[in-house]
């Protein structure tokens, strides 16, 4: 419904002012760093990839939505690997730039982590969904009027998978991608 009331304000701003509104979509890779299990040492890296896309709400304010994918095969000290597909929407703040724009953004939703050993009170299970949060920003350069290029995206990311330990993960996640300029359909 957010989203929704976003686009209709999105199409009415363009009735306005003339100009046409597009909703940016990014396809991007990402990397996260983890931590080792409690108890070893070391960090890992989990890779995958992304999409999100940003409704215009105001004029440099829109509400953006994002799903992640990443994995590893094995984690250290572990005989498992670990996969996490987190859903996360938020405000996002856009600065034009002479080259490009500088975005940032505060996204919150839940992260679904599998094919893990997850530490749940006194048993274990394959499976968990919890509360994600990724603090971050972005730089994209424009390369035509439909097409653009997430040069790098860094993101704060908190994850709170059962570990044994706090049950709060803290990472580091980066990413880059290319991003497609869609146009809003114009109300007549």
């Amino acid at each position: 419904m957010f989203l929704l009331a976003g686009m209709a304000q999105a199409v009415s701003a363009q009735d306005r002012s003339g100009r046409e509104v597009a909703i940016p979509v990014a396809v991007r890779y990402v990397a996260t760093e983890a931590n080792a299990p409690p108890g070893t040492c070391g960090c890992f890296w989990l890779q995958g990839g992304a999409v999100d896309a940003a409704v215009p709400l105001f004029r440099r304010l829109s509400a953006a939505v994002e799903v992640a994918g990443v994995t590893v095969s094995r984690v250290p000290a572990s005989a498992r690997g670990l996969s996490e597909i987190t859903l996360l929407a938020g405000p996002r703040y856009a600065v034009p730039l002479r080259y490009g724009t500088l975005n940032a953004h505060a996204l919150f939703g839940a992260v679904r982590g599998f094919d893990a050993d997850f530490v749940a009170g006194p048993r274990r299970v394959d499976t968990s969904t919890n509360f994600a949060m990724a603090l971050g920003g972005a730089f994209e350069v424009r390369l035509s009027r439909r097409l653009g290029l997430r040069v790098a995206e860094v993101d704060f990311l908190q994850t709170n998978l059962p570990n044994g330990a706090g049950d709060r993960q803290r990472s580091v996640r980066v990413g880059a991608g290319i991003v497609f300029h869609v146009p809003l359909p114009v109300a007549r």
